[in-house]
């Protein structure tokens, strides 16, 4: 079989060096987790205890209903039970952080991370920037998922892929950051991931109905609500949508069933990005933005005090629903007209 990776590049020397200096390793990964920063993690969690070492991973909040199929021995932990029952110091060595480089978007638990002074990799997918962790890491922009960056490295390391479940988690990481090989984010190397793993044992039917077909009718029925009062603005390539917790109240739904929302408004033709404004609290308003392929919403995102990738990015705003929106609206407008021309 022929290798999907170059062998012999630099790019994993810093994490090699890390994994062979330290045995018991904590796992992180952002606030919200997703399909592939949380799958990620599993798959190379499970590789390291493969290798005979330690691995836990920790998740803010509760574990995410995606995960159960991934992880049936139930070995990720929420923060409060990380906290309230190790001795970091005597129980890691050193602290694995992948699909963000920033030490906020780890949530709460980022505090503890900094006082128990342990050492921290990273691997990432997203663009780089100023407040990023200092430690080893491995970036690379172009992956479209970091569980492509993962499985590179395995077949680097001549991992024979005999894991079921380290192969269904790979898979499921491009499916879900690809949203199934639709976004431009797809390459080549991706389909041949994917027909690699799906040679090894994956189910491409598994990933696709664990993040597309599980959600709750009132999940569809708030959906409807919210496209609804979809916003087409600026010469009708600009979409936006805001959601409010009153909004999840009173459909009764669950945050992580809104995550894919954003992808709806997709398929207008004229739109080029679009924008979904979710209230996490009073006063701090999640920003997603996604761009078809011509304007690169990072650049917003970085006024916002937020980052991701150059067609995929976001922020998180401390104001008011109403506020944040229109701020963000006015920069996106601006910034699609100065791409794109005038409307």
């Amino acid at each position: 079989m022929m290798p999907l990776s170059e062998p012999g590049g630099d790019l994993f020397n810093p994490i090699r060096g890390f994994i062979s200096e330290h045995k018991r390793f904590l796992f992180l990964t952002h606030i919200g987790p997703d399909g592939d920063g949380l799958l990620a993690c599993v798959a190379l969690s499970r590789y390291l205890r493969l290798k005979g070492m330690q691995t836990t991973i920790v998740v803010e909040g509760n574990s995410p209903s995606f995960l159960g199929p991934y992880d049936p021995e139930g070995l990720v932990r929420t923060r409060e039970e990380l906290l309230a029952h190790e001795d970091w110091a005597g129980h890691f060595d050193g602290i694995f952080v992948l699909d963000t480089g920033k030490p906020a978007r780890l949530g709460r638990i980022h505090h503890a991370v900094a006082d128990s002074g342990l050492p921290i990799a990273v691997i990432d997918h997203h663009i780089r920037e100023e407040g990023d962790f200092d430690g080893p890491h491995v970036i690379d922009t172009v992956a479209a998922s970091v569980g492509e960056i993962i499985a590179d490295f395995l077949e680097e390391e001549d991992y024979p892929f005999d894991d079921p479940l380290i192969v269904r988690s790979l898979f499921a990481t491009l499916s879900y950051d690809t949203g199934h090989f639709r976004f431009n984010n797809t390459t080549e190397k991706t389909f041949k991931w994917a027909s690699r793993l799906v040679e090894l044992g994956a189910e491409p039917s598994e990933a696709f109905a664990i993040f597309w077909e599980s959600n709750s009718a009132a999940s569809l029925k708030l959906l409807g609500h919210l496209m609804s009062n979809l916003h087409i603005e600026c010469g009708g390539r600009l979409g936006w949508f805001a959601m409010s917790n009153e909004d999840l109240e009173k459909f009764g739904v669950k945050r992580e069933e809104t995550e894919e929302y954003i992808s709806v408004p997709r398929s207008v033709a004229s739109l080029e990005v679009i924008a979904y404004f979710s209230e996490l609290d009073k006063n701090l308003i999640r920003v997603s933005l996604r761009s078809k392929g011509r304007v690169k919403v990072h650049d917003v995102a970085m006024n916002f005090n937020g980052g991701g990738h150059a067609f995929a990015a976001g922020a998180r705003v401390r104001d008011t629903l109403e506020n944040t929106s229109k701020a963000v609206i006015e920069a996106l407008s601006e910034k699609i007209r100065s791409d794109l021309g005038p409307d």
